[in-house]
C-alpha cells in the first residue's frame, strides 16, 4: 500500500510540476490565453506570474523526490530525520493549501478561481496531503 501511495503522490506532484513549467515558459494549456489562465489559476492576477510559478515547478519537483526518497533508501544523499521532517513538512502544506487557503481567498479573486479552487484544486491538495500522511508513515 505505501509502494502505490508513494507512486500516486510523485506522480501526481510531477504532472503538476510539469503544468507549472510550461505556465512558467508561456504554454497556457488548458486555457486559451494568458488571461483566461490567469483567471483560473490566480485569484487576482491579471497575468501569470513566470517567476514564481517557475518557484513552484521547482518545489513541486522537490516535493515528489521527497515522497520518493521518504519510502526508498536508494534514492536518500542525505540525513534520514531530513526525509521524515520533509514529507511531513509535505502534508502540512499540502493539507494547509486545501483546508485554509479556500476559506481565506474567499473574500477576494475572481468567482470564476474561487470555484474551482474549492471543487478541484483544495480537494486535489487534500487528497495528496492525505497520500503523504500513507508514505509518511508507512
Amino acid at each position: 500500500m505505501t509502494n502505490a501511495a508513494t507512486l500516486l503522490l510523485a506522480t501526481a506532484l510531477v504532472t503538476v510540476c510539469m503544468l507549472h513549467f510550461l505556465w512558467a515558459v508561456g504554454v497556457y494549456w488548458p486555457a486559451t490565453s494568458q488571461e483566461d489562465l490567469a483567471r483560473k489559476a490566480t485569484p487576482d492576477a491579471a497575468e501569470i506570474p513566470r517567476l514564481l510559478t517557475a518557484l513552484v515547478a521547482a518545489l513541486l519537483a522537490g516535493a515528489a523526490y521527497v515522497a520518493l526518497a521518504a519510502n526508498w533508501d536508494g534514492l536518500r544523499f542525505l540525513p534520514d530525520w531530513l526525509y521524515r521532517m520533509g514529507i511531513w513538512g509535505l502534508v502540512a502544506v499540502m493539507a494547509l493549501r486545501g483546508l485554509v487557503e479556500p476559506f481565506a481567498s474567499a473574500s477576494k479573486g475572481n468567482g470564476l478561481y474561487n470555484r474551482l479552487n474549492r471543487r478541484v484544486y483544495a480537494p486535489f491538495c487534500v487528497v495528496l496531503a492525505l497520500l503523504g500522511v500513507v508514505v509518511a508513515v508507512g
